[in-house]
Parts: C-alpha cells; structure tokens; sequence
C-alpha cells in the first residue's frame, strides 16, 4: 500500500504541475504516455541495482529524483509506473483465481 500511495503522490503533484501552470496540452499527454516506458525501466534497474549493490542504488534513486523535479510529464509516468507495477499483477492474479473456482 505505500507504494501505491507514493506514486499517487507522485501522479498527483504532476497533474498539479500542470493544473497549475495552465499549459496541459495533447502534446504533453503523450509525452506522459510515452515517459511510462522509461520510468518503469528506471524502476526495474533501481530494483536490480537494490538487489546486487545497495551502496550504488542511491545513484537511480538522485536520478529519478532530478527526472521528477525538473519535469511533471516524469512525474506523471513515475507514478503511473509505480501504482501499474503493484496493480496489475494483482488484478491478474485475481483473474486467474475466479477461472480456477468451480
């Protein structure tokens, strides 16, 4: 559940970036779509990185943390990124245990 809070955390401070710079145009959505790809690779390399070298994991994490800072379109697909890695899995698994009930 925290991660699912921190990326809506982080999907709602770039929509209010947005919101509050009054310049959300079709261009910008797409960009958010496409910025969902990177920002779930970061992710995936920070977890590698925790996992073999957790000196180094701080290295992914300043770069997503400047990534999210500087532009919104980042945070946007940072938490789109982070609820869709914990959410999807789950409503899969969910699925797959409704077809197996008789």
């Amino acid at each position: 559940m925290c991660v699912i809070g921190l990326g809506a955390l982080l999907l709602s401070v770039g929509v209010g970036r947005f919101v509050f710079s009054h310049h959300l145009r079709l261009i910008d959505a797409l960009y958010c779509c496409l910025t969902v790809a990177p920002a779930a690779f970061l992710l995936i390399v920070f977890d590698y990185v925790l996992h073999h070298a957790r000196l180094v994991s701080v290295i992914p994490l300043v770069a997503a943390g400047v990534l999210a800072f500087s532009y919104p379109v980042f945070n946007v697909a940072l938490g789109l990124a982070l609820i869709g890695m914990i959410v999807g899995p789950a409503l899969s698994n969910r699925k797959s245990e409704n077809h197996l009930r008789p």
